[in-house]
Formats: structure tokens, sequence, C-alpha cells
């Protein structure tokens, strides 16, 4: 049940909003795709119809667009999922240039070039558009967390945002230079205001001022309001942390996308895991509001509600995924929802407006902690619907069993770990993690049909966390990297399927299908069913009844039946896309599919530099 503090403050910030300007939201059209998952509610669905099951295999390349951007570093992150309004296409490169293109043809309309160093390269996963009028705007989130805005017809910088155009949050946030801060997702364009959260060092053993979520006016720069994810003296939770460990706390920040609910006007923030890591022992307590989920009121920035998903993370099991909005119909009555996806393995399944679960969600024992110092929480929060859709804990049987001559080595490494199920803490001689430290679902979140069909991809690759004394810097201890279990050949150590497709359905809290996603070709020749694999990116439902979707390291474009979860279409990429597809209605009449294959990235696949756009031949 939801306590009497958490239904006064709802019914405060939902009947306390200010004379807050009214300013046009961009249009969701049919057509188009104007913000990150194409509507605020982060559904990443399309109401376009034109390809479908029976004629997806008919799709071609209508054109490929390269940006000319291989960065020199060993890897990067093109993780861009492009906008398409009033015909014309946008992207975000890998140096932090936009470029507008004519959605037909590729053909470049302008471009802005912000001058990104480019030993530094990395890609923001999308920037933000924002009109009123005769007014239109991108909102272009810098790696250095610089915010620009830009003339949406011109590509020329808007003087009157911040300073000539840009605002530096480092500047204005930080008490020192704040180089451990960066901008990694697109900012939620609400009204007149651009709300936005931060990316930090939270491995770093150095303090980190905690920095709030910001919400800046759209035509001057100016701040409008913050609000603290970790709770400062005299702020309601500020208790769910030991003494002062509050103080200069990084992390427990929102560096993925948030939702929004604009008829209730509403936010809602995931938050990712507290600094450091992999060690608490100097934090005791809950730790609020990390790992939540918290609504917002997105005038005000008042706190309304929020929803913990793991208490006292150790395991870098950050909220990584924008929330689902959905109206649900479950035991016949009709629910405004938010469905939550996470590195856990399990989705959260909250009414949106009291945040209250709609399966009970159990709080069940997990294993102590055996280091010195710490203290993890004797529970988690497990939901009884819908079922985990990524395998929970690792188990002797669960040993790859492809290549019998790897089993005595696995049976060796897997016996000198501790393994004890979901939320094994972390040790001093190894812990091993299933979901690992990818998940389960990553910042590629997932889709959601208004029908309450939820489609997440998820990777089935274990984690091991080692922690050592640490020789310099802030924490007790350090750990030796974020390491996967693999066998000598470099195939994970668990049995297969390594990564899926899952569709669930959200009334019911049923999974429906579940389908391996990506392949290994050296063993599918040797006859060995499709494997699956690890996967960054994001899947696209339609009204055509198709899930689009790239995301795996065979470099592959695949389009799924959503009925049925048969694949009904591929096509190699030039590079791995590491993105979430989008799919829009060009001038000609004719529905394309638009996806940037950047490779690279934490999976370390040969890199590319192209935005390519599917039609039907």
């Amino acid at each position: 049940m939801i306590c009497w503090f958490y239904r006064f403050a709802v019914a405060a910030a939902l009947f306390a909003t200010p004379a807050l300007a009214l300013r046009a939201q961009p249009a969701v059209t049919d057509a188009g795709w104007p913000c990150y998952a194409r509507t605020p509610e982060g559904t990443r669905y399309s109401p376009l119809d034109r390809i479908d099951a029976h004629n997806a295999s008919r799709l071609t390349r209508a054109w490929t667009v390269h940006t000319g951007e291989i960065a020199d570093m060993g890897r990067h992150y093109w993780e861009c999922t492009p906008l398409m309004v009033n015909d014309t296409l946008y992207v975000m490169t890998l140096y932090n240039r936009v470029l507008a293109l004519d959605p037909v043809t590729g053909d470049r309309k302008w471009e802005y070039d912000p001058g990104f160093d480019r030993n530094q390269a990395q890609a923001i996963r999308g920037i933000s558009y924002w009109e009123d009028g005769g007014e239109k705007r991108i909102i272009l989130p810098r790696r250095d967390a610089k915010m620009v805005s830009l003339d949406a017809d011109t590509g020329e910088i808007d003087e009157s945002f911040g300073d000539g155009g840009v605002v530096d949050l480092r500047k204005r946030l930080c008490e020192d230079d704040g180089h451990y801060l960066f901008l990694s997702s697109p900012p939620v364009i609400y009204k007149n205001l651009v709300i936005t959260g931060f990316g930090m060092a939270d491995a770093a053993h150095f303090w980190m001022p905690q920095v709030p979520i910001v919400a800046l006016d759209v035509r001057t720069g100016e701040t409008v309001w913050t609000f603290n994810t970790v709770p400062q003296e005299g702020e309601a939770f500020h208790e769910s942390w030991a003494g002062d460990s509050w103080f200069n706390r990084g992390a427990a920040n929102c560096w993925s996308i948030m939702s929004l609910d604009p008829e209730r006007g509403l936010l809602y923030i995931p938050t990712g895991a507290v600094q450091f890591d992999f060690y608490g022992g100097d934090r005791a307590g809950d730790n609020l509001f990390a790992n939540c989920v918290i609504a917002l009121n997105a005038a005000t920035g008042k706190y309304v509600w929020h929803f913990q998903t793991v208490h006292h993370d150790v395991w870098d099991y950050d909220i990584p995924a924008q929330p689902n909005l959905v109206d649900l119909t479950v035991d016949g009555k009709t629910i405004p929802a938010v469905a939550q996806v996470s590195k856990t393995g399990f989705v959260y399944v909250l009414n949106r407006v009291t945040g209250e679960p709609l399966f009970p969600v159990d709080e069940r024992p997990v294993p102590n902690s055996d280091v010195p110092g710490e203290t993890v929480s004797p529970t988690q929060p497990f939901p009884s619907k819908p079922p985990a859709f990524s395998k929970q804990g690792f188990s002797e049987d669960d040993l790859n069993d492809l290549f019998p001559e790897e089993r005595d080595d696995l049976l060796k490494r897997f016996h000198a770990l501790r393994a004890e199920g979901p939320f094994t803490p972390p040790s001093f001689h190894g812990s091993l993690n299933l979901p690992g430290f990818h998940g389960g679902a990553n910042w590629s979140g997932a889709a959601v049909s208004p029908d309450g069909m939820l489609y997440v991809n998820t990777t089935e690759l274990a984690g091991i966390v080692k922690l050592v004394p640490a020789r310099e810097g802030r924490f007790r201890y350090n750990h030796t990297g974020w390491i996967r279990f693999r066998d000598s050949k470099g195939y994970p150590a668990n049995k297969p399927p390594w990564g899926k497709l899952v569709k669930i359905d959200l009334n019911r809290g049923e999974i429906v299908w579940q389908k391996p996603l990506g392949e290994f070709d050296e063993l599918t020749r040797r006859g060995i069913p499709v494997t699956g694999q690890e996967n960054f990116g994001g899947a696209t439902v339609t009204a055509g009844g198709v899930v689009l979707i790239a995301s795996t390291k065979d470099e592959r474009f695949r389009v799924f039946d959503a009925a049925t979860g048969e694949i009904v279409f591929t096509d190699k990429l030039p590079a791995a896309g590491y993105a979430a597809p989008i799919t829009y209605l060009g001038a000609d009449g004719r529905q394309y599919v638009t996806i940037c294959a950047g490779g690279g990235g934490k999976i370390e696949t040969p890199q590319g530099d192209c935005i390519v756009t599917y039609v039907l031949e």
C-alpha cells in the first residue's frame, strides 16, 4: 500500500501547477517522429501500417549517407535515434554535429558543427525538438554538458538561448570544473521547458558533488527549477542515507531518457546507481533516489512519488531505460500505467498517477555480504508479474555445454566464484551475477503498443565483480573491472540464448513469446541453433504488426512479425546498429525506416558511419 505521505504528495503536486505560459508541444503526427521515442510517453510505436509482416521481405535500401566520422579511439558510441519533423530528418553524429536531411533522398539541407573535440568523440542518444507557432528549435545536448539551441529550419544558433545559444551546465551547476559531468541523452520538452539529467563518472574514486535534474527555459536558457536525486539536508527521504554519506555523493543521476505524460503534466525519471558502484559500506541505507522511477510535476519539479527497484545498489543495476507510459486493462479496469524495464530482467508495472504496483511486488530475502564494512539490504523487490524476461541467477547447470572441451575449465572457474542466485553481493574472490552489468535490459529500453504489448531486447551474459583494496581515492575498495564470464573462445559461459527479443502482455502480466536475437555465423554453420548475442539498441513496433530492430553484434537489421515472433526480413548493415530505428511517412507517400549504423561501442565491433534508410521496393 502507498503511505499517506505519497498520497499527499501526489495530490499537492497535481493541483499546485504554477502560471506557466502554455506553449505548443511538438505535434505527433502519424507521419513523423518528433521526439526520441516518437511520443513523449516513450512508446516507440508508430501507427503506420504500409510495412507489414506480409510485405516486409520486399524492403530495400532507399539511401545511405556516410557522416565521414570514424573515431581514432578504439571504440565509440554512436547511439543516435534520429527525428523526423516537418519533412526533415535530423541526425546527431558521433562528433555532436547535427545533419538536417531530406527524408526521402538523404540529401543534406543544412549542417551544424559545434567543433567538438575529436579525441573525445561519443555521441548522445539523440536530440530534441520544440516549436511554438513559427518558432522551431533543435535542442542539442553535447557530451561536454553544454546545451545548444538551433533554428530547426536553418541550423543557425539561437543567440537568445543562454550565452550566445549555449548553456554551459558544468559552470552553472558544479562547484568545481565539473569534468565528471556529461550529457548522454536527449532532454524532455514540456511546454516551454527543456528538462535534462546527466551522466556522471559513477565508478570514479573522487568526490563528486550531487547534480540535480534541471529545467531550462527553452527561449532564454534560464534555470526554472531543479530537483535533487540525492535528498539534501531538510529534504524528504534524506534519512535513507546514514550519517553524512549523502554529502558530495555523485550519481543516483538520470543518465538515460525521461518520459512525460503531457495531459497530467507528470515527468517520469529513471535513476542510476550510487557512487561507488560495487561497495556501499560508507553509505548505509536504501540510498534514495538511486535506482528509482521518480514522478515529478513537470512544471515545477515538485516530488509526486517514487518506486525503488534496487535497495542499496552494489551491482551497478541502474534503471537504464526510458519508462513506457501506456493505458492497461487489468482485471477489467483501465489504468494509466508506467512500465519500467530493468537491468535485473524485471518489468515493474506501476500506476503512473500514484506509483502503486499493478501486480504485487514481494520483498524477498537475498544473500548477505561477506565484505567487511558492507551492509546490503536484506531484501529486494521481486514483481509477481510479469515473469522475469532474463535468467535469474547462475548455477552449475547453466554452464555452456556447446563445447565439451571447455567444460572442465568453466567448472573450475565457476566453483572459484561466489554464486548464490540473484543479488549475490560483490566479494574479494569474485561474485557471479546473471543478469550482468549490461542486463537484462539496458538503455535500449522497450517499445509498447497501445494494446499493452511490450517488446524488449535483453542480454543474457553473466558478470563477475571482484573487489580489491583501494590504493588511493575516496573509497575503501576498488573493483577489477566489468568482467564478462566467457569461455576461452570468447563465447558466454552460460547456455544460450545469449540475447533475446521478448514480447510481454502487460495487461495480463505474461510473456507471449521470446526469440533469440542475433547469431554467430560460425556456430550456425556447424548446425548449432541460433544463440542470440549481447545487444545494444532498441526495438520499434508499428500498427503494421512488425517489430523493427538492429542492436546485435552480427551487424544485421531485422524485422519480426509482432504476432508470432518470426523473422520476416534481414539485411546486413555496413556496421552494427547500436541505436533504435525510426519509421516515418515520406512526402512521396511511402513508409521509410532509418537506422544509424555506427558499430564500435561496448561490444567493440568494427566501427561505421552510416545512416541507412529502407523502403518497400
